[in-house]
């Protein structure tokens, strides 16, 4: 017997039957152009067009999304000096952003300044120095290039470990009820300081991780670098973790094992 042809079985269906297979097929192609619009947002990322961070593209007052800002001339032959102008420049482009991007009033951007001024900015600077020479050797051994922004890049990647060390210490200070840090008064013993200081810390931090977005998002090896930091921070957490439980110990319990593992966890990495 000869089939019927689906345009005849259509007609033979019921008014119900027909809706209901009318709003499965608008619901189909929906849903074909809902994976059709994810499938383009995933080649444009892949091909480096489109937004890649949807969630952090607004407003568009923010400074840093600007684009790639001109870095200043890097003098290697005063590298105290120089690697401080780099610090002074983060700085200057975190507070430009927080009111634009974020409506911080001014008297929370002044504070943001003074901290990071207080904390952060001086001392040895032997980790953040070091960036830029090994950085430079390594580049130079390769054949690579060792233009003034790879160097400003270098100096900034150091300046990200140095602020990272800087809120570890103004969180560390606190909890060992610290008196200085660096010569000076530590951050939670100002007066109007005291338990804001935490807060500080936490701020610190995130600050690392919006100066490697802004310098280094366009570059390849972007992921590495957020990973490396914070695995670094969870490392020195741990290290964290084992020196303040040692409160809770008694005197046996003080073994050279223990001992190694907080100045391994602590400062090696």
């Amino acid at each position: 017997r000869a089939r019927a042809r689906p345009t005849a079985l259509a007609a033979m269906a019921s008014p119900a039957k027909r809706a209901r297979t009318d709003a499965d097929e608008a619901a189909l192609q929906a849903r074909v152009k809902e994976l059709e619009a994810e499938r383009d947002m995933w080649r444009a990322k892949a091909e480096g067009s489109g937004v890649a961070f949807p969630a952090t593209h607004w407003p568009a007052a923010k400074p840093s999304l600007a684009g790639q800002p001109s870095y200043p001339q890097y003098d290697r032959s005063k590298p105290a000096e120089s690697f401080l102008a780099v610090c002074d420049m983060l700085i200057d482009e975190v507070c430009a952003e927080l009111g634009p991007g974020y409506e911080m009033p001014e008297a929370e951007v002044g504070w943001v300044r003074r901290m990071l001024n207080y904390n952060v900015r001086g001392g040895k600077m032997n980790r953040g120095l070091m960036v830029i020479e090994s950085g430079v050797h390594i580049l130079e051994a390769k054949k690579m290039s060792t233009s003034n922004d790879t160097i400003v890049r270098l100096a900034i990647l150091g300046w990200c470990i140095e602020w990272l060390q800087g809120w570890l210490l103004v969180a560390d200070d606190f909890m060992d009820d610290s008196k200085t840090r660096r010569g000076q008064k530590c951050w939670y013993l100002h007066d109007d300081v005291q338990k804001i200081a935490i807060n500080d810390a936490f701020f610190t931090e995130m600050l690392v991780y919006k100066v490697l977005k802004r310098h280094f998002s366009h570059l390849p090896y972007y992921a590495q670098l957020v990973d490396l930091m914070m695995e670094t921070t969870f490392q020195t957490e741990c290290g964290q973790l084992l020196d303040t439980l040692c409160l809770n110990l008694n005197l046996k319990d003080f073994t050279e094992q223990r001992w190694t593992l907080i100045v391994k966890y602590k400062t090696a990495f």
